[in-house]
C-alpha cells in the first residue's frame, strides 16, 4: 500500500497507527532535515529514504545518513529502480555508486570517534544501560520487555532516550555505536593480531 501525507507530523502519525515499513522524504527543501531527524527517531523500526537526492554529491549522501535515512533515491529514478532501492533497504542494503561510496568512506573517517563505551553509558539511567545490553543482543522490544519484566510501551521510551542522548537515528545503529566506543577504547595492541 502506498499512501501520501503531507507533513513529517502526519508521517509520524500514520506510522503509529498503521502497519508501515517504508517512509519516502522529498528532502529537494534543506530546512526539512531536522524534521527528517525527527521522523528517524519517533519511528526507530521504520525504513526511511530520501527523495530528490544529488548522489553525485557524497555531502548529501553522508548527510542523508546523519539525518538518520537508510537509503537515498537519487535524481530522475524511475519507477522499478524506486522500488527496487526500498525493498533492498528494507533488507538493510543501500544502493550507491562506487565513487560516491568512496567519498562517503572518506567523510566518515573524518568522524572523530567516540569516547570509551563505559563514559559513554554514563549518561543512561541503571534501566536504559539494562535495555541498551538487550538491544546490542537483537532483541526485539517485545522480548526487551519481557526480560526487564515491563511494559513494551516503556521499552519503546527507554529506546528512544537511548537514540536521542546517543544521538542515533535508528536502534540498529546503538550496536554499531557501543562496538566502536570499545574499539577506539581498546588498547592498540591488543587490536593488532599475530
Amino acid at each position: 500500500m502506498v499512501k501520501h501525507v503531507p507533513t513529517i507530523e502526519a508521517a509520524i502519525e500514520t506510522a503509529l497507527n498503521e502497519e508501515i515499513t517504508s517512509v519516502l522524504v522529498d528532502i529537494s527543501d534543506a530546512s526539512l532535515g531536522t524534521a527528517v531527524a525527527r521522523l528517524a527517531r519517533a519511528l526507530p523500526e521504520v525504513c526511511i529514504l530520501a527523495l530528490s537526492v544529488d548522489d553525485q554529491k557524497a555531502g548529501q549522501v553522508v548527510n542523508c545518513a546523519r539525518l538518520g535515512c537508510h537509503g537515498i533515491v537519487p535524481r530522475n529514478t524511475s519507477l522499478e529502480e524506486v522500488v527496487r532501492i526500498v525493498q533492498a533497504a528494507e533488507c538493510g542494503e543501500v544502493a550507491l555508486r562506487a565513487n560516491v561510496a568512496a567519498q562517503m568512506m572518506r567523510a566518515l573517517a573524518q568522524t572523530p570517534r567516540v569516547a570509551g563505551s563505559e563514559r559513554l553509558t554514563e549518561c543512561l539511567t541503571r534501566r536504559e544501560k539494562d535495555v541498551c545490553s538487550l538491544l546490542c543482543e537483537g532483541m526485539t522490544n517485545k522480548e526487551i520487555a519481557r526480560e526487564v519484566n515491563r511494559s513494551v510501551g516503556t521499552v519503546k521510551n527507554h529506546v528512544r532516550a537511548i537514540l536521542t542522548k546517543f544521538d542515533l537515528p535508528r536502534r540498529g545503529a546503538v550496536n554499531n555505536y557501543i562496538g566502536q566506543a570499545q574499539h577506539a577504547a581498546a588498547p592498540a595492541a591488543s587490536r593488532v593480531r599475530s
